[in-house]
């Protein structure tokens, strides 16, 4: 088994600027190891595909360069069908995306390409927790797949797709103020029940429904200010029906963390939550949106080895 790091890249994450800084990136681990092994992704799951197929072939630490999306890819790569390919298999991640929600809660954003370069090198491991979720696609066939970050239904779900279709060439805040400011234009609210290990925890309209293993998301935002990787806890933010100007108001108090005491926006903890509507309610996660509710979020506890 290797221990010497194999990457998976994905040169199209942050409008393509993963692609330009990774010569220097490249240069910086060579640097410290010698020639490297990697791969580039070529589209939608090949992370998955890349990830799997270096595990198979006996590398054992696996390092993701990109954005959430292309992290959560590496993170399925992990899985054939229910079962780790290697058990022992250590994931690292070098954020280099749009959102870089996930390297808040790791507390390395805004840190250089040599600062991360030597985190990943140099840094230590820790078995966090991570989620796994069944949902619908557009035909109704189930499907399922882990979370690192978050998911999240109702609102946040059409902020994501109007930002994965969009150049984002602004960069990560801009992008993602612009998609919810353009999503605000059609506003909707989802009537769903939430049902939190086994007991209703809400029946109604919702602006959205957000499950988090981390703390932020939607591009710095802070949705579970109380969320710990290694916890074993998922945490719910349930947001009531809000008007437009009412979700302006408070997106002050989402980026500080200092929401939880509004009385329109709910907040518990759980290890199962079920998202059930009447009605087509799409689902994000990890930033990517994946299909629709009814949904079944579910906590792996101390699950993958990550360096930190």
């Amino acid at each position: 088994m290797s221990q010497v790091p194999y990457f998976i890249v994905n040169p199209h994450s942050a409008n393509g600027k993963t692609g330009k800084l990774w010569p220097e990136i490249k240069q910086l681990f060579e640097a410290k190891l010698g020639k490297i092994d990697f791969a580039l992704t070529k589209g939608t799951a090949h992370a998955t595909f890349l990830t799997g197929k270096a595990l198979y072939d006996g590398h054992e630490r696996i390092i993701a360069i990109g954005g959430d999306g292309t992290l959560n890819e590496v993170v399925n790569g992990f899985y054939a069908e229910d079962k780790k390919i290697s058990p022992n298999a250590i994931l690292g991640y070098l954020p280099s995306g749009t959102g870089e929600d996930f390297s808040q809660t790791l507390g390395i954003k805004g840190l250089s390409l040599a600062e991360r370069v030597n985190r990943l090198l140099d840094g230590g491991r820790k078995t966090v927790d991570i989620g796994v979720a069944t949902y619908r696609r557009e035909d109704g066939s189930l499907i399922t797949r882990r979370f690192i970050n978050e998911a999240s239904v109702g609102f946040t779900s059409i902020v994501a797709k109007k930002v994965n279709e969009s150049s984002k060439f602004l960069g990560s805040y801009p992008s993602y103020v612009l998609g919810i400011l353009r999503s605000l234009m059609k506003l909707e609210h989802s009537r769903v029940k939430v049902v939190v290990d086994g007991r209703e925890y809400f029946n109604g309209d919702t602006f959205m429904v957000n499950v988090s293993n981390g703390k932020y998301f939607g591009g710095s935002l802070k949705i579970a200010p109380q969320a710990e990787i290694d916890d074993g806890w998922l945490e719910i933010v349930v947001v009531e029906r809000m008007g437009r100007l009412e979700i302006i108001g408070n997106m002050a108090n989402v980026y500080k963390g200092t929401h939880l005491d509004n009385p329109k926006i709910r907040h518990t903890r759980g290890k199962e939550i079920v998202i059930t509507s009447s009605e087509n309610v799409y689902v994000e996660m990890d930033g990517e949106p994946v299909g629709l509710v009814g949904a079944k979020f579910r906590l792996l506890e101390k699950e993958l080895n990550f360096i930190l």
